[in-house]
């Protein structure tokens, strides 16, 4: 009999532990399950309405590559002002989606834990992490033009009841997730095409649409096209690391000369197909030349 009672024990013991750990295991992103999708609006202040995904249209008023703005990542670009109305317009950003292993949403995750991040800049240059080394986001290198630090690109908002937050490029709205209000402390320099998105220090993948297959997870990496893509004089020079100047411009002058009909393979400058046309064309070559010498402090002060 005590045999007997022992392996009671025992069992109600293990069982007891098991039950301790299930809630634990809920509040745990499943990277197999969470994920990241690129959405734009359509409209520079609604969230409401069906957002376009991807390269995707969507019916309020995102066009699709290639006849218009190249879908949601269309959308996504910038330069190290920020400025103006063809800079991370349609409330470009990422949907973020947080599931644990018994597919439950994670609610209630703080924004301040989920982050796009930035090392700050490259290791030349003495910065190091897990976040992006081809960033440039610092003080110490681009003191003239008062770039901010920018490590985390964090979320809107904590996660919903859906287990849904947004991260939008150019900067929150207190009360509107989703919705974008430029942040003169959200500023960098260069383009990286697999920047991490970490929540709760997991790192999750994307894809190009919310209603895709898990089976797709990788499709799409978190990325902002940017009018600041060449170096500069790095990794040691000073003031360089957040300008767009004419050996930004250059590049996209030579490759829009291409015919779009031979801008395959190689030849495809996606980096510089701002608008996600499908060809690097005067569209793209236009919009870097209207923020020539653009940089953290200009033309915008702050």
């Amino acid at each position: 009999m005590q045999e007997k009672w022992k392996w009671v024990f025992v069992f109600a013991a293990v069982l007891l532990a098991v039950v301790g750990v299930l809630p634990a295991l809920a509040g745990v992103p499943d990277v197999s399950k969470s994920y990241y999708v690129p959405q734009a609006t359509g409209t520079a202040s609604a969230v409401a309405g069906v957002p376009c995904e991807g390269p995707s249209a969507s019916a309020n008023g995102c066009a699709a590559a290639p006849a218009g703005t190249g879908g949601a990542i269309g959308n996504a670009r910038r330069c190290p002002n920020d400025d103006g109305t063809q800079v991370l317009k349609n409330n470009a950003r990422l949907k973020v989606v947080v599931i644990a292993s018994d597919n439950s949403p994670i609610v209630g995750i703080p924004a301040s834990d989920i982050c796009v991040l930035f090392n700050g800049g490259v290791p030349a240059q003495g910065f190091s992490g897990v976040g992006d080394d081809s960033i440039i986001a610092n003080f110490q290198f681009d003191p003239a033009a008062n770039c901010p630090d920018v490590r985390c690109v964090q979320a809107d908002a904590p996660t919903d009841v859906n287990g849904v937050t947004y991260i939008t490029w150019i900067g929150s709205t207190v009360g509107s997730p989703g919705v974008g209000t430029r942040d003169p402390l959200r500023k960098w320099g260069m383009y990286a095409g697999d920047i991490p998105l970490m929540v709760l220090g997991y790192k999750l993948q994307g894809k190009l649409a919310s209603s895709g297959p898990l089976n797709v997870l990788g499709n799409y990496t978190a990325h902002v096209k940017s009018l600041d893509h060449v170096r500069s004089g790095l990794p040691l020079s000073m003031n360089l690391g957040e300008l767009v100047n004419s050996l930004d411009i250059n590049p996209v002058q030579a490759a829009a000369a291409v015919a779009c009909a031979s801008q395959v393979g190689a030849a495809y400058k996606y980096n510089l197909d701002f608008d996600n046309s499908g060809c690097v064309n005067s569209v793209d070559l236009n919009l870097i030349k209207a923020h020539n010498n653009h940089r953290c402090n200009s033309p915008l002060t702050n």
